[in-house]
Formats: structure tokens, C-alpha cells, sequence
């Protein structure tokens, strides 16, 4: 069970996926909430202990082109002041890198011995829309000249999370993956609200056709997040045209990263929406990994099939919050 206290996270993803920023939003707002959370760049650590091993001739740029012994060992040092900051601090978040693909060939961000010394409560991987990585990377002196492709850039993300995965079996702790668009509260509500049901929120995204229907499930979801922490869909949306890789991924991702950490789902529907295969099969998937299902629906949806695998089923907005009332669930009192 994740601690409220002392809460080491190591959070990894792949370059340009905004990590920096998406941790500075859940240390502002941890501040804001009276906990002080220490930052620390793996990445930026490197940078400085490279620089001074290298001086004026090293670029930065370059810097995956490194033999990865001589890389080894700078980041031998950075584990040492790593360990040190851990003393000093209460509640950390450790951002680097699980793998590397650079020059078309993927290899360890560093040696696994070092997991053990970092000795998170709790592993992350963030991931990001294929597009908007790059577009990152289109702008970067560093990654412009690989020339990243789509696909490229999916399955390093997949390699990222297996990555990680596994060492969250090796550690025994608790391993989540993230949308870096996702509400900035998620991670700080991980990390200091241990009670808050993580739950996935499912609906029919590829049938939203107006701006009202978005508006109207937008504004559930943000009543969702004053009693869970909330994984939506629509934080990392798939593009309106997409190939065979991106298709793959995004159901790898809703089915596996998504509503499999999940203690829950909760379903929403809009009368004038109609079921989609993604939304029938996260319901299954859900089912049949022994997690509750909750529904909010008209009652011309709820057929055989429905009755089987949904656990609870609600006729409006105001019935399901009025239930969680009842059921005792308090809004978390984050302030924002």
C-alpha cells in the first residue's frame, strides 16, 4: 500500500515527453497543499558530473554518443549524491530515464544494480502523444538529426513501460503509468492521498462529435477528481488519422497500462452516444480481472450482457454522486 510519508518516487519517461514540467506541476502543488517535495534530475545530475569530467569539449548534444562505461561510471557518482539528498529530504521525486534509444538502437539508461540504492515506494512511467514527442524532438538540437519516426517513437515507449514494469516486480512496489496531460493533481494524489481509489474513467471518445457532449463529460470527469484519482482517455488522445502502430498502442495502453492498474472503472455515457468495441472491451477487461464496474447510462443501454458484468448502474450524474455521498466518500480537499 502506498504511505502518505517519506515518498521516494523514481519517475521515468522518454526524452521530450515534458517530465520536467509535469513534476514542477505536482511540486507546486504539493507546496500549495504544505508538503515540500525535492526534484531531482537524473538527467541534469549527468550534465554537471560530464561537464566537469569533460570540460569546455564536451557537448551536450552529443551526449548518448558516450562510451556507456565511462557513462557508467558518472552515474556511480550520481547515485552516491542521490543517496544523500534522501537523507536530507522527506519526500522525493527521482526523474530520469529507464532506456535510451538513440542512433536506432535501444540500450539501459543505467545498471539495475542502482535500483536497489534509489529504493523508490513507487515507479512511474510517463507517457506522451507519438505526435507531440515529435514535435519535441523536431525543435531539439539534440534530437532533430535522429529523425525519429512515429513508429519510433511508440515502441520506445512501450520498451520504457515493460522496462519499468519489470522493476516494479523486482522491487515489489507499486508501478503506474501516467499521461503527461493528465490532471496535475494525479501524481501528488498518489503520493500523499494513499485512500484515493484510482479508477479509469471510460466513455465512447470516438463518437464525441460536439462541443457540448466534451463539455458536459470534461465537466464529470472534474467532478470525478474531487473524490478519486482519475485516469481519463482523453489526456492522450489518438489522432484522427493513425496507422497500425498507433492503433496497437492505444489499446495495449487503455487495456493494460490503463484500466489494469485500475481498482476500478466508472463508465459514462450520453443518450445521444452510442457503445463503441473500446468501451465494451475495457468493461470485459475490467470484469474479468475481478474489478468493479460502475455505469452511469440511460436505461435503454443496460441490456443482458450489462447486467452480467456491471457491478452498479446509475440512471443520471445526480443519482452516481448522490451514491457516493451516501457511500461515504469525501471530496479529497486538495487546494489548486
Amino acid at each position: 500500500m502506498l504511505r502518505g510519508i517519506d515518498m521516494k518516487v523514481l519517475l521515468t519517461g522518454i526524452s521530450e515527453c515534458n517530465k520536467s514540467e509535469f513534476i514542477k506541476e505536482t511540486v507546486d502543488l504539493a507546496r500549495k497543499n504544505g508538503e515540500k517535495v525535492k526534484y531531482i534530475s537524473m538527467g541534469d545530475l549527468l550534465m554537471k558530473q560530464l561537464k566537469s569530467d569533460l570540460g569546455a569539449t564536451f557537448i551536450p548534444e552529443n551526449v548518448l554518443n558516450i562510451d556507456e562505461e565511462f557513462r557508467a561510471l558518472a552515474i556511480k557518482n550520481i547515485i552516491r549524491e542521490i543517496k544523500e539528498e534522501s537523507k536530507k529530504n522527506k519526500h522525493i521525486i527521482i526523474s530520469g530515464h529507464a532506456t535510451f534509444y538513440w542512433k536506432k538502437n535501444f540500450s539501459n539508461a543505467f545498471n539495475w544494480e542502482y535500483l536497489k540504492e534509489l529504493a523508490p515506494d513507487l515507479i512511474v512511467t510517463l507517457i506522451h502523444n507519438s505526435e507531440a514527442i515529435k514535435a519535441n524532438m523536431e525543435k531539439s538540437p539534440q534530437w532533430k538529426e535522429q529523425e525519429m519516426a512515429i513508429d519510433e517513437i511508440l515502441s520506445w515507449q512501450g520498451v520504457e513501460v515493460n522496462t519499468t514494469s519489470g522493476w516494479s516486480q523486482i522491487l515489489k512496489k507499486p508501478h503506474f503509468v501516467l499521461p503527461r496531460n493528465e490532471s496535475k493533481g494525479l501524481l501528488y494524489k498518489l503520493m500523499f492521498k494513499p485512500k484515493a481509489e484510482l479508477i479509469y474513467a471510460s466513455f465512447p471518445m470516438s463518437n464525441i462529435k460536439s462541443d457540448s457532449d466534451r463539455k458536459r463529460i470534461d465537466d464529470f470527469i472534474q467532478k470525478l477528481e474531487k473524490y478519486f484519482a482519475v485516469i481519463n482517455p482523453r489526456s492522450i488522445e489518438l489522432a484522427k488519422t493513425f496507422n497500425q502502430t498507433e492503433a496497437a498502442q492505444t489499446v495495449q495502453r487503455d487495456l493494460r497500462w490503463f484500466t489494469g492498474k485500475a481498482k476500478k472503472i466508472i463508465v459514462f455515457y450520453l443518450p445521444n452516444l452510442v457503445f463503441s468495441a473500446g468501451v465494451l472491451t475495457e468493461i470485459n477487461h475490467a470484469f474479468e480481472t475481478t474489478k468493479e464496474v460502475w455505469m452511469i447510462s440511460p436505461k435503454a443501454y443496460y441490456g443482458p450482457f450489462e447486467k452480467h458484468m456491471i457491478s452498479k448502474r446509475f440512471n443520471s450524474e445526480e443519482e452516481f454522486f448522490a451514491f457516493l455521498e451516501k457511500k461515504g466518500y469525501k471530496d479529497l480537499g486538495i487546494k489548486f
